[in-house]
């Protein structure tokens, strides 16, 4: 038999004994990294690359209710050579989230609420540099699996957004509105998270 099954079966087992860390006082550690190329054979104004990271730290003021703070810092390159483009971005903002265990204390429905508010520069290849900022608002749901006391794997899926950017913050005339509702089984985002 496979070894790895076996710790994997083992986990599933001990961890159905093991209560989450989601007790008043807890902690919890988590976040993304994301890291996109796009390379067209002969070079192309529209090759780059992007990167993210977003960590997110949260305090549980009750049990199953946390509330944290995210942050977001992006970078993305796009064009080639001496036509190439640069945007930094930075965002913060707070969030709240409610767990609620089914009948298997290891597996956890969860509800996120939270704001991000951000600014950044794009440094254009011709041209001058532009300043831009942006406000969300997000809600979605998710699921977690706490395979031990502080280890949870999750599956979040795409909720309510409603966002406000602001490209050109020296341009009166070039706010954007976005306002997104779905909750498609066809872009999860799958992550893990660290309790203690």
């Amino acid at each position: 038999m496979n070894k790895s099954f076996i710790l994997l079966f083992a986990l599933v087992i001990v961890s159905n004994w093991v209560k989450a860390q989601t007790s008043a006082g807890s902690m919890m550690v988590g976040g993304g990294i994301e890291f996109r190329s796009v390379s067209r054979e002969g070079g192309s104004l529209n090759d780059g690359s992007s990167f993210t990271f977003s960590p997110s730290f949260g305090y549980f003021i009750t049990d199953n209710l946390a509330v944290g703070t995210s942050l977001t810092l992006g970078s993305e390159r796009t064009g080639t050579g001496d036509a190439k483009t640069v945007t930094t971005s930075f965002g913060v903002g707070p969030f709240v989230r409610y767990y609620k265990f089914t009948s298997n204390e290891s597996l956890a429905i969860f509800g996120q609420a939270g704001i991000s508010i951000g600014s950044g520069k794009t440094d254009p290849a011709f041209g001058g540099v532009s300043r831009n900022n942006f406000l969300a608002f997000s809600v979605f749901p998710g699921a977690a699996y706490f395979f031990n006391e502080h280890w949870a794997a999750e599956l979040s899926i795409t909720g309510f957004l409603i966002s406000t950017t602001d490209p050109n913050t020296s341009n009166n005339d070039d706010k954007t509105t976005r306002v997104e509702f779905g909750l498609s089984s066809l872009s999860p985002s799958l992550g893990f998270r660290y309790h203690f």
